[in-house]
């Protein structure tokens, strides 16, 4: 007996799955044309902004002001509206999800207000205020506009993250975490301890208590860190240890430097690392990056006093600091069953 056709049966779903969580963010179903999103995301961030700290101003009690330069050239508020949107193109354009950016936003602010709390004795809840503003409204339009990728889920589905065992393990999230608070905590307490209590006094006029850096309380300082570690391992120690082999994983397991031209040995050397290197080693880059301009322009232009050297000094700490975060985070990831 002939077997019956079936020509409208419905054709089997792909194994594969998504590159991203199909309904993770409102952005899966926007009706917003593509070239319009940026824009959008633009002005929705600066909207958000402007209304949080217009919110909160009451329970600041105009503690930022008593510090403040005062910006009364257009081209110094034309600059700071530049660089906020420079910094939304990076992560835009840098393939970076709501989570990623928050992140970003999150370790990339810390430097300036922890200086503030810490040097001029501003309220902590008003730094607290400040860094969570400003992660929300780097959070909130990413994740309405821009799709979200599903390696930060706890449900991330086979086959779309490399180690997805490790990146989900609650004990690996919380001891890269530890690390990289520890790291950060290091840095600065190494720096108090040196260089830096000096150069603060002679770069920061009207710098009202360096006590901080001349008796710092070293478990204190690890605790007001962990916020931080968590935010690195989100933004660096997740994404590498979730990239897949790619390409040109491929294309450099079959380097054969026999057959080599010399242009293909120079990258090899300099760039034939793995897609999980690659991506922290451009993660990293962009946190050292993007922290340090922000640091130095956010310090130096709106800190009544501050000297470029003065900011670029506390930048560096910082810059520092990231740099052997990512450095760490390359080594854990060279361990066997990571």
């Amino acid at each position: 007996m002939a077997r019956t056709t079936h020509p409208n049966r419905t054709k089997p779903v792909s194994s594969k799955p998504p590159a991203t969580i199909p309904y993770a963010s409102p952005a899966s179903n926007s009706k917003f044309p593509t070239q319009l999103r940026f824009p959008l995301l633009v002005v929705f961030s600066l909207t958000i902004s402007s209304l949080l700290y217009s919110f909160v101003s009451p329970f600041t009690s105009g503690d930022l002001a008593t510090v403040s330069r005062s910006r009364d050239n257009w081209w110094e508020i034309a600059g700071l509206l530049v660089w906020k949107a420079t910094q939304l193109a990076v992560g835009w354009y840098g393939g970076f999800d709501s989570t990623d950016f928050a992140a970003l936003t999150f370790l990339t602010h810390v430097p300036y207000h922890y200086f503030l709390s810490t040097f001029y004795q501003i309220r902590p809840t008003t730094s607290a205020y400040c860094i969570a503003i400003d992660t929300l409204t780097a959070y909130v339009p990413f994740y309405t506009l821009k799709v979200s990728s599903s390696i930060h889920s706890v449900k991330t589905p086979k086959g779309i993250a490399a180690n997805r065992s490790v990146i989900n393990d609650t004990g690996v999230q919380i001891y890269t975490s530890l690390l990289a608070a520890g790291i950060y905590t290091v840095v600065v307490f190494g720096s108090y301890g040196t260089w830096l209590p000096v150069y603060l006094v002679t770069h920061f006029d009207g710098i009202r208590d360096i006590s901080a850096a001349y008796s710092p309380n070293f478990p204190w300082l690890i605790l007001s860190f962990l916020p931080t570690g968590f935010a690195a391992k989100v933004f660096l120690f997740t994404p590498a240890t979730a990239a897949k082999a790619d390409k040109h994983d491929k294309e450099t397991a079959a380097f054969n430097p026999e057959t080599a031209t010399f242009g293909e040995t120079v990258l090899y050397n300099l760039w034939g690392f793995s897609h999980r290197a690659r991506t922290l080693i451009k993660r990293t880059a962009t946190l050292v990056v993007v922290g340090g301009v922000h640091t130095v322009l956010q310090t130096y232009g709106s800190l009544e006093g501050a000297e470029f050297l003065g900011a670029a000094g506390w930048s560096s700490v910082w810059g520092l600091a990231a740099t052997l975060t990512g450095a760490a985070f390359l080594w854990v990831g060279d361990v066997d069953g990571v």
